[in-house]
């Protein structure tokens, strides 16, 4: 793993984070589209062995990316609702 997909990967982490706590008005999908953008993108540039070689490791890779950023998404959400 290369440092661009180190870096892709917390920034789709951090997008999504800032999605839930300070976005209202579609912020699922602000929220889906950077995790699915950055998760791609660092597999594309960061870690192109993997997507080359198997596929399926990739897409497994993708799916548990994107869980651990929808979790991360609800706490943003549940530091909001805290702070109102």
């Amino acid at each position: 793993m290369s440092l661009a997909a180190i870096a892709l990967f917390l920034l789709g982490f951090a997008a999504s984070w800032v999605a839930g706590r300070y976005v209202r008005t579609g912020a699922a999908v602000i929220q889906g589209g950077a995790i699915g953008i950055c998760g791609v993108a660092a597999l594309l540039f960061g870690m192109p062995e993997l997507w080359e070689e198997n596929l399926t490791w990739a897409l497994i890779a993708l799916l548990i990316y994107g869980l651990i950023g929808a979790l991360i998404f609800r706490s943003g959400q549940a530091a909001r609702e805290n702070a109102e």
